[in-house]
């Protein structure tokens, strides 16, 4: 037990008057105990037993504010929604006497009404964790509070381990193992692969690799193709990304630039004899790395599933809309075209050089799909291979005036799975030109595994055994991450070890505070069998972590926050999949991705079928999100084709409300997609039309009552939304199932007066579930103006001296 361990339980001790060391009982809502299981499981490290059980929002409530009261919760530390208080507040523990010693932890302490009533959760903003005052376990669950992400990298955390020593790997004689030097800037495959060549070819520089002999010739390859570093197809040199954010940095060491972005992304090429050189001289300048490589979502009978035929038979097919396809290849289109298929008025750019029909078929499939739903929609088949050429598809997107983009790849290693980064930049610049983002959620679900680090042994490794299945000459492709975007001196290693127990493959860069937080490894299976994920914390803090395995599903795996980027992002419209041949039932594909992100957003936002039939080899059927994207594509091109006056927001909200309800929001986002043509079909119009309170000078600090009236003023019931109130400080929000046309609706809100003046905001329809016929009329505001405080003045007390005065003699008074 630590020093600040035991600091905390005598503080507690002197506040609740005893400190029993039992078994911490934690409640939370259903969508959270996945994240809780994780604190509880790196609290079991610690020493501190500790439970998880969820509840619903009304049963955890009964639980804070009625059980609590009598001392009879079954909870100790327990999650709080923002807008139970202030009923609740006098129920939990107050931490502001050692408010400094958590925030020490890295812990964001939430205050109500000028008291600590517990903390921040970084994956959500309605909720924060609290605990509960009459606890008999107070001490155990303030530790807990510790542990939350952001508080766990030092003081009472998982010991870190000093002086890790790196599991050496050997490939054709060659070791492989940290860079010997940290360049500012320059991600450590690079220096490893450098590394590698200079003792492939001790005497000289690699020139080419025809030139060096086997087995070193072959160690070289499998080292770039163990990090994803692409070699020049005449063996000569290395594509690689600059990224620079104060404009261009020149070139060293006869590096030559193939193509640049308008974001500062540029790929360029390294001749092999140069590659250490280059490294040196460009370190501190700029972010030196591998590029991004997506990867397609695959793993028709969907056009009508999705209501495509009913905008057939009036007519509606596309016409006037354009729609892009942004893939990795579009071989087989001349076949597709010939066919039928795909007609011939495609348009085609190849960002890569490598031609439009070469590599994968998955473009075409995709493409076969959108133009089954849309049939006379423009189709732009764009091929990319990096994260640049992303980038130059889009600004090439703009400037043809593309509407709608369908995105069926996905992109690991690019963020913290939490919608930022150079990804949802890319797609955020789309957005903003009024392009609707259409992206594939991904096939992770299986395939996914996160946590925090911990090593209750010791060892340097996670705890946790993380293995797979593989057959001899599979290919294995692995992504690891952890908290610590965009750059970070947390180092983590990844190592793959095979069925016999040997090392095969690892990723031992070295993070050491400009490099991104990202590992990686890719090889093929050199015999069948079940193969081990070890990661070793080299130094640093203890971070979550995040796990992908692209081929081989995981085990153990966890499926919520398997959604990688752009999906991620909220931008992004993130479709599921449901196989079609039991499209209205479900369930959601297994291996679907989940939601929420990781910074606690609801994803994906809407599900469609895959498994369809296209004419493309390998592609009938076509499984997998990649095939679930392009019919939302389509039916986006239909709506729009039908009223060309929408606007991306509208357009998108149109999507959404024309969704099923089929269950968990993180599995199916608003449903499975069943549109219909609008005709002159009405629409509701959401609009606050008054807000009172109470009461009717409040001060500042006390609660204020907020009763807003809602009506829909538009000619169409609307389905669910949510009402947000807003202030200065925090927000709350309330949820209205339906609301009649021409009927209103009063909901009760209540938030705290932060200052004075302050004008609060009410919104209907925050988040945009529901397509309206005006979208700008949704808010109203009120300013509320507290009362100046006024002296009072009173006489307290008068005393005098002496007691027993004679008359005539001087009295003293004092008056108080």
């Amino acid at each position: 037990m630590t020093m600040r361990r035991l600091y905390l339980l005598a503080f507690l001790s002197l506040l609740t008057g005893a400190v029993a060391l039992g078994e911490v009982r934690i409640g939370t809502l259903a969508e959270d105990v996945d994240r809780w299981q994780a604190i509880a499981d790196q609290a079991s490290d610690l020493g501190i037993a500790a439970t998880v059980s969820s509840y619903s929002e009304a049963a955890l409530y009964q639980q804070v504010s009625f059980w609590a009261a009598f001392g009879r919760a079954n909870v100790d530390l327990v999650e709080v929604k923002v807008d139970w208080l202030p009923g609740v507040s006098g129920r939990l523990l107050d931490l502001s006497p050692y408010e400094k010693d958590l925030e020490a932890e890295g812990v964001s302490v939430y205050r109500y009404a000028g008291k600590a009533v517990g903390v921040a959760l970084p994956w959500r903003e309605d909720v924060f964790a609290g605990v509960l005052a009459r606890s008999p376990n107070a001490g155990e669950a303030l530790e807990l509070l510790i542990l939350i992400p952001g508080g766990q990298s030092t003081g009472m955390a998982t010991p870190v381990p000093t002086g890790a020593v790196p599991v050496p790997l050997t490939i054709g004689g060659i070791a492989i193992g940290k860079p010997s030097q940290n360049l500012p800037g320059v991600d450590g495959s690079l220096e490893i692969l450098a590394q590698a060549m200079s003792q492939a070819v001790p005497q000289g520089a690699v020139t080419a690799l025809s030139r060096v002999p086997e087995p070193a010739r072959e160690a070289i390859t499998k080292v770039a193709e163990m990090f994803g570093i692409p070699l020049t197809p005449d063996g000569t040199g290395v594509q690689l990304v600059v990224v620079s954010s104060g404009g261009a940095v020149p070139l060293a060491a006869g590096a030559r630039e193939q193509a640049s972005s308008p974001t500062g992304l540029s790929l360029v090429t390294v001749p092999l004899s140069q590659l250490g050189t280059f490294l040196a001289s460009m370190a501190g300048r700029a972010v030196i790395r591998p590029p991004y490589i997506p990867v397609p979502l695959a793993v028709s009978e969907g056009a009508n599933l999705v209501g495509a035929g009913a905008f057939h038979s009036q007519g509606i097919t596309g016409a006037g809309v354009k729609v892009a396809i942004i893939d990795l290849g579009f071989r087989g289109l001349a076949d597709s075209q010939a066919r039928g298929d795909l007609p011939y008025s495609v348009i085609t750019r190849d960002f890569t050089g490598t031609g439009i029909d070469a590599g994968y078929y998955h473009g075409t499939a995709v493409a076969e799909i959108v133009h089954d739903i849309a049939p006379d929609a423009q189709l732009y088949l764009i091929k990319i291979g990096n994260e640049v050429d992303l980038d130059n598809a889009v600004t090439y997107c703009i400037s043809q005036g593309i509407d709608i983009i369908n995105h069926s790849l996905g992109w690991y290693n690019t963020n913290f799975y939490d919608g930022t980064g150079t990804i949802g930049d890319i797609v955020r610049r789309a957005t903003s030109a009024g392009i609707l983002w259409i992206q594939a959620a991904g096939n992770d679900a299986l395939k996914h595994w996160e946590g925090y680090f911990s090593d209750g042994d010791s060892d340097g490794f996670l705890d946790t055994e993380i293995t797979f299945t593989a057959s001899a000459g599979d290919n294995i492709l692995l992504y690891l991450t952890w908290d610590g975007w965009p750059q970070t001196a947390d180092d983590y290693d990844l190592y793959l070890y095979g069925p016999g127990g040997s090392l095969v493959a690892s990723s031992t860069k070295t993070q050491g505070g400009t490099e991104e937080p990202t590992e990686r490894v890719s090889t093929t299976a050199p015999q069948s069998g079940t193969y081990r994920i070890k990661i070793q914390l080299a130094s640093g803090g203890v971070k979550k972590l995040e796990l992908f395995s692209i081929y081989q599903e995981l085990s153990p795996r966890v499926s919520s926050s398997s959604i990688p980027a752009p999906g991620n992002a909220a931008e992004a419209l993130a479709v599921a999949a449901i196989d079609w041949g039991h499209y209205a039932t479900g369930p959601a594909e297994d291996y679907s991705s989940r939601g929420p992100t990781n910074d606690g957003r609801q994803k994906p936002d809407l599900a469609a079928p895959d498994n369809v039939t296209t004419g493309v080899p390998y592609y009938a059927p076509f499984p997998g999100t990649s095939a679930a994207a392009p019919h939302v594509a389509g039916i986006a091109a239909l709506l729009l084709s039908e009223e060309p006056t929408l606007s991306l927001a509208a357009l998108r909200a149109r999507l959404l409300s024309q969704c099923t309800y089929m269950g968990d929001a993180n599995t199916y986002g608003a449903g499975r997609l069943e549109a219909a043509p609008q005709g002159p079909a009405p629409l509701p119009d959401l609009a606050i039309q008054d807000i009172t309170y109470s009461p009717a000078t409040p001060t500042v600090g006390s609660t204020v009552t907020f009763q807003v009236t809602v009506v829909n003023q538009g000619a169409a019931a609307a389905g669910t939304f949510r009402v947000r109130l807003a202030g200065a400080g925090p927000s709350t929000e309330a949820t209205i199932n339906s609301l009649a046309a021409g009927a209103s609706r009063v909901v009760s809100l209540s938030l705290p007066l932060s200052t004075s003046p302050e004008t609060f905001t009410a919104v209907a329809d925050y988040y945009g579930q529901v397509a309206e016929s005006d979208e700008g009329n949704n808010q109203r505001q009120v300013t509320i103006t507290g009362p100046t405080p006024l002296p009072d003045l009173v006489i307290q007390d008068i005393t005098y001296s002496p007691a027993t005065p004679t008359v005539g003699s001087t009295v003293t008074f004092q008056v108080t």
